[in-house]
């Protein structure tokens, strides 16, 4: 059995959700694999369509050019073919610990978010920290509750599947 297929096991963790700022969202979650592993899938292309829908063929990468002052661009259909696209800027990469970008979703079009991705080794697994700055506390205030929470679960939950996979 390859590296790439032993997922050290411990009991699934959720996204701890929270709002540690008058204009700021955040989540963490510990993943069951190594730093390197956990940036790969967060960050690569090949990945993404899987991240961001439970069926990869309802995902359009549009762009991906994962760099400091790079885009990524990704429409997203829905059940009922709505589609929502989500795109930014990239500001700092630092592989594999921080992705800092812009982050705006065509459905909310007045809110600007300023997404700070960190990543940590605990032991053999990575803790994975998000931290969203909005422009106000009335933007935070809309990307925030249980939908959020059931979609970083989901989202993070098929991460961590992908995470078996990479070598």
């Amino acid at each position: 059995m390859g590296a790439a297929a032993t997922v050290p096991t411990m009991p699934h963790e959720r996204v701890q959700l929270s709002q540690p700022g008058e204009r700021e969202n955040a989540a963490t979650r510990l993943f069951r694999a190594p730093i390197d592993r956990v940036f790969r899938v967060f960050t690569e292309p090949a990945y993404a369509p899987s991240m961001w829908s439970q069926n990869p063929a309802d995902v359009q990468i549009e762009e991906m050019d994962v760099r400091p002052g790079g885009r990524f661009s990704v429409v997203v259909t829905g059940s009922d073919g709505s589609k929502t696209r989500f795109f930014g800027e990239y500001r700092e990469i630092v592989p594999p610990r921080l992705v800092v970008n812009t982050f705006h979703v065509s459905s909310l079009p007045a809110i600007e978010v300023l997404e700070t991705d960190r990543f940590e080794t605990v032991g053999e697994f990575t803790r994975l920290s998000v931290r969203w700055t909005f422009d106000s506390r009335e933007s935070r205030d809309q990307m925030y509750g249980p939908n959020l929470e059931a979609a970083l679960n989901a989202s993070w939950d098929r991460l961590e599947g992908l995470l078996g996979t990479v070598p």
